[in-house]
């Protein structure tokens, strides 16, 4: 072979380190001209600014060209010679993107294969393009603690993405038919039936909905135990990728249990086992524009400085084209029923894609009904492949996928965003059942909602028109609540969103249909209507930016330096952590419960006694949480005269208009039927009683005994409720177990409460009573009918209000309204229930 380095007058070629100045060396693909403007920006900027620290967050808007950007950093930083440099993404799919850029670029890289890492990789020569879950898991070939592959750079695109998969790398899942299962669940059995003796039931009867959390206590007490269950097994793949990190720190892990599997998962995230990852000398984090940073800190072991102070482009406001459409604010008759009808048919000779995004299962079957495909994980990447070949004839039904997902151009001129997403992972759902009111929990909500409205629009001249359908999703994002999560951008598409709602009800006034003026709001976008993209450009010009808010980043701080005190043995420094942040940041009762609980877990190795009184407190505070070991007293409703009218009115007036108002209102009343999951149909329940001017508590959730729901409705008069919504409709009669519970729950009444009056209610779908059962008290039955009968009225008594200002509301016209829709309390007592037949 020719040695050219030789027949050249240099002897020695110095490498390029400047990554613009690098781009015009490579072998370019003929249809590639010269690097964009924004690009070049972005890359001088790291290179005379980042280059030497330790972490940069590099942001830019879709379409940008941070692949291109990502593969240029580390090219440079191979020419520099500092060591091995990696690309990590999300998925395979991005890895094949990624590959393909790189190829057409002309960039040197290498792949991960099955066995050994290429030497290549290793020997500093050529970027790695793998997946996150290469790097991050117990058998990598990147090795674990001491005996970690030394790596210089790591680069992670779609960093948001990479840390749920980062996360499941150090998370065992079991399902229920595994042995493993068994014996944890039976290790445990004892304490979560004191915890919760309903949702217990449920588990053994493999409910798939029905979870509880094993208590800090009784895992620690027995984490031995557990880990020894969790050897004999090692070898079972549920096991054996996650069983290397987290075997020597069972101690410090979560468990949780739901009727169809079980997670273990460490608190805090064990990121300084991952050392390719955790020593290397230079990370970036590529994120979208939207994206809040935030959950790096805990996510990925970012500091909060780092967060504050990404790689951006200065005064770049917004990018691309989103016409949000809300048609439910259009016209009450736009259902999600009705959206679905209209876009999940076949079309023929159609010019573009048209997807919906969907949460799950028991969603789709109606899109897969009119013929709409349905794209899983195993068949997502094919499916998506066809729309960017054209493939337009069916509307793409992508389920539980909200980010990592490129739908350019024609491949998705209509989005359907049906129906709010929800939490995958036990620990996720354990998390958000606990803190629903959390902001933590508002943000990654809003998050999730972002990064799924941007799907459809992948660069700065591409358009999409975006349909949010389903009751819970459109009282997300209608929320002034969820709206300031979003970022300045989302939230000014939003409300352009339901200004053009508003300017179709006047066309519908104009005699045209509902349906129709939805189609013409669309057509409008797809036919570049100049009027249009005029109106968007200039109110998109019109927003400005908004202070970013830190206490996010504060309280994520102190969480992660509280963990890393624990870890260390510091368990009275890594309490006074978490107790200066909830004295600084933590307003809300549920919030300072979930902290007290977290004080409680840090104190429990060093003082039983004191750990179990603060549980007490925060139990006190969030009925979701844990039931301290002892202590627990119940507490009667209060004696104190019951005012209706004027609760009512207060209730009212917490709320800033009328659309807040009856957002507040849909949302509990669309809990509020059969098929729904219990506790958010009892906490539904709770909330109703609250909004209708009553004093309620749950008995069985903050003390494991009594009814669901005990409402004081006069000052002598209750409404005891036991909730069986989850009871099928074809059932046919009331179980003996069932009528057990109620006259169980009739005993805690009497022995609390005495003489005073109740009216028993249990709402399920029958009112015959099986032969082997049967009440001991009168119970008056709710059934289907009632409920909507129930919630109908409850709508139409709170839409009397929309005329009325909320700040001065007479209480006379108060009681004559609950009269006319007949929520008084006579009505309560005599007109939603029936008589049980035997």
């Amino acid at each position: 072979m020719v040695d050219f380095r030789k027949k050249t007058l240099k002897k020695h070629v110095e490498k390029i380190i400047d990554p613009n100045e690098l781009y015009n060396t490579l072998d370019l693909a003929s249809d590639i001209g010269p690097i964009r403007p924004v690009q070049q920006t972005i890359l001088k900027k790291w290179f005379d600014k980042h280059k030497q620290d330790k972490d940069v967050i590099l942001k830019l808007h879709t379409g940008q060209g941070k692949t291109l950007i990502g593969l240029l950093l580390l090219q440079s930083r191979l020419n520099q010679e500092t060591g091995p440099a990696v690309y990590l993404c999300p998925d395979n799919y991005l890895v094949q993107q990624t590959c393909d850029q790189a190829e057409r670029f002309g960039i040197t890289y290498c792949t991960a294969a099955k066995t050994d890492l290429p030497d290549e990789f290793i020997e500093g020569k050529s970027i790695l393009i793998t997946t996150v879950s290469k790097l991050f898991n117990g058998e990598s070939k990147f090795k674990l603690g001491p005996k970690s592959l030394p790596v210089s750079t790591v680069l992670m695109d779609d960093a948001h993405a990479c840390i749920g998969y980062i996360k499941n790398s150090y998370t065992i899942t079991l399902k229920n038919t595994s042995q493993v299962y068994d014996e944890i669940l039976t290790l445990f059995g004892p304490e979560l039936e004191k915890q919760a003796v309903g949702t217990y039931a449920d588990i053994k009867n493999k409910d798939f909905e029905s979870f509880l959390a094993v208590p800090y206590w009784d895992w620690q007490d027995k984490h031995v135990d557990v880990a020894q269950i969790l050897s004999k097994s090692r070898d079972l793949k549920e096991i054996k990728f996650a069983w290397p990190i987290i075997k020597d720190i069972i101690r410090d892990c979560r468990c949780i249990i739901s009727g169809e599997s079980l997670e273990i998962t460490p608190y805090a995230p064990p990121l300084e086992l991952f050392g390719s990852y955790f020593n290397a000398s230079h990370r970036v984090f590529m994120s979208a524009t939207i994206s809040d940073d935030s959950f790096f800190i805990r996510g990925l072991g970012v500091s909060a400085k780092t967060v504050q102070n990404p790689l951006i482009i200065e005064n770049e406001k917004w990018s691309g084209e989103k016409m949000v459409l809300i048609p439910s604010l259009i016209d009450e008759s736009l259902t999600r029923t009705e959206i679905v009808h209209l876009f999940a048919h076949k079309r023929n000779a159609a010019t573009f894609g048209i997807v919906a995004l969907n949460p799950g299962t028991k969603y789709y079957d109606d899109w897969k009904k009119y013929g709409a495909i349905i794209a899983t994980k195993d068949n997502i990447v094919t499916e998506i492949e066809k729309l960017k070949n054209k493939e337009y004839n069916s509307s793409l039904v992508i389920v539980n996928r909200y980010d990592g997902i490129d739908l350019p151009d024609n491949a998705c001129r209509v989005l359907i965003f049906d129906s709010k997403p929800f939490a995958e992972s036990l620990d996720d759902r354990y998390t958000e059942q606990c803190r629903s009111n959390s902001e933590v929990t508002s943000i990654k909500i809003a998050q999730i909602i972002e990064q799924g409205l941007g799907r459809g629009v992948r660069g700065e001249k591409d358009y999409c028109a975006i349909i949010v359908t389903g009751t819970e999703l459109v009282k997300l994002i209608r929320s002034k609540e969820t709206r300031k999560f979003f970022s300045q951008q989302t939230r000014t598409q939003v409300e352009i969103g339901m200004k053009i709602g508003e300017y179709a009800q006047e066309d519908i006034k104009g005699g045209i249909s509902a349906k129709q003026a939805l189609i013409n709001l669309i057509n409008q976008l797809l036919k570049r209507d100049d009027g249009w993209k005029d109106f968007y450009k200039e109110s998109m010009d019109e927003m400005e930016e908004q202070a970013d808010e830190k206490k996010i980043l504060n309280i994520f701080e102190a969480e992660q330096k509280a963990d890393i005190k624990y870890r260390q043995g510091n368990y009275s420094d890594a309490a006074a952590i978490i107790q200066g942040l909830i004295d600084t940041n933590i307003k809300s009762e549920d919030e300072k419960g979930w902290y007290l609980q977290e004080i409680a877990r840090y104190t429990f190795p060093s003082s039983k006694s004191e750990s179990n009184k603060y549980q007490i407190s925060a139990h006190k505070k969030n009925e979701y949480l844990f039931k301290p070991r002892e202590g627990l007293v119940i507490s009667k409703i209060s004696a104190i005269s019951l005012k209706r009218i004027t609760n009512i009115i207060d209730w009212l007036k917490a709320h800033e208009n009328f659309e807040g108002l009856k957002l507040n209102v849909e949302g509990i009343v669309s809990q509020l039927r059969f098929g729904v999951d219990s506790d958010k149909f009892e906490k539904a329940l709770d909330e109703l009683a609250k909004a209708l001017g009553f004093v309620s508590q749950r008995p069985d959730k903050l003390w494991n005994e009594g009814p669901d729901n005990l409402w004081k409705v006069k000052d002598d008069q209750y409404l005891l409720i036991e909730c069986k919504n989850k009871v099928l409709s074809s059932r046919k009669e009331i179980a003996k177990e069932e009528t057990g519970q109620m006259n169980n729950a009739c005993a805690w009444f009497s022995t609390n409460y005495g003489d005073a009056k109740v009216k028993r209610i249990m709402i399920i779908p029958t009112k015959k009573i099986s032969h082997a059962a049967g009440f001991n008290l009168e119970v008056g039955i709710m059934r289907e009918g009632n409920l909507k009968k129930l919630n109908t009225n409850v709508l139409k008594f709170f839409d009397e209000f929309k005329e009325i200002d909320l700040k001065d509301i007479p209480e006379k016209k108060v009681q004559e309204l609950l009269i006319i829709h007949n929520l008084e309390v006579e009505s309560f007592l005599n007109l939603y229930t029936e008589v049980p037949s035997y």
